[in-house]
């Protein structure tokens, strides 16, 4: 090792963290939970009822959730299931909740290793947890399969589209879809990074949204931010095309004064996520 030349070692270093790169992609790419971020309980909070859940998964992965529900004596008629952005603790979720319609659960899981959650993330992982998820919450509250909507931010929107191609080629189509700052794929996201760019032949979680678009009919929801340095605008708009090609009836809103990283808990976004759903039948997919 000592023979080799000076100019050999930056290029070893490369290589080396190139590697590490790609064996640690997964806990790169879903993050990690620096703080939890509240917001606005919305108008409905005071009818609303949260708690702590957890879902087991095999080799013993436990991941953390909260569920929340009407308050009342008038049980829910249908469920949201949010994903959420990289590096996003769920537990601020209750806080959507008191926007969402009366009749309207909301459940949210953290990605394994975020959080508490433990295991290790990745796409199949992922989207695996997310069907497990939907089930054990459908169970939960004795709800049939087209009583269940989707819902994520930025990287979650792709394991929502992720999950509602499974389920719509398995025959249990969602009723609806909401995606909020939505990328066309995680791979087209990396590639605009001068550095991570080479890494793309061996993303292993390529969360390819217009793959998945193909399988899909249903509603759905898209909101966009003023200004997004993160997804551009024009991926968000190639993944609203190929849900139209498909059949999906797409709702587009741009709202002014947000980013990527603010949209999702301003009150103006989760007032048109929930008079979407309002607007948008149990158990109807169009």
């Amino acid at each position: 090792m000592n023979d080799l030349p000076p100019w050999s070692w930056p290029l070893l270093a490369w290589a080396a963290l190139i590697a590490a790169i790609v064996l640690l992609q997964g806990k790169l790419l879903f993050g990690r939970t620096w703080v939890i971020r509240r917001t606005d309980p919305g108008p409905a909070a005071a009818r609303r009822r949260s708690e702590a859940v957890w879902l087991t998964r095999p080799r013993g992965v436990q991941l953390q959730g909260w569920l929340t529900v009407p308050a009342g004596d008038t049980p829910p008629r249908r469920m949201l299931l949010w994903f959420g952005g990289r590096n996003e603790n769920v537990a601020w979720t209750p806080d959507l909740a008191g926007w969402l319609p009366d009749d309207c659960a909301l459940l949210a899981f953290n990605y394994r290793s975020l959080g508490a959650s433990g295991g290790w993330p990745s796409e199949a992982a992922c989207v695996a947890d997310a069907e497990a998820a939907a089930a054990w919450g459908l169970a939960q509250l004795a709800l049939p399969p087209g009583a269940l909507h989707l819902a994520g931010r930025s990287l979650g929107t792709g394991v929502a589209m992720q999950l509602a191609a499974r389920l719509a080629a398995s025959g249990r189509p969602a009723a609806s879809v909401a995606l909020i700052t939505p990328l066309k794929s995680l791979r087209a996201v990396l590639a605009r990074n001068l550095l991570l760019a080479p890494l793309t032949p061996w993303l292993r979680s390529p969360l390819d949204s217009i793959a998945a678009a193909r399988a899909l009919n249903c509603g759905v929801l898209v909101l966009l931010a003023e200004r997004d340095r993160q997804v551009p605008h024009a991926h968000s708009r190639t993944l609203v095309k190929a849900l139209q090609t498909a059949g999906a009836a797409v709702t587009v809103h741009q709202l002014a004064g947000t980013d990527h990283r603010s949209l999702a808990r301003t009150p103006a976004a989760m007032q048109h996520l929930g008079g979407w759903l309002r607007m948008t039948p149990r158990g109807h997919a169009g």
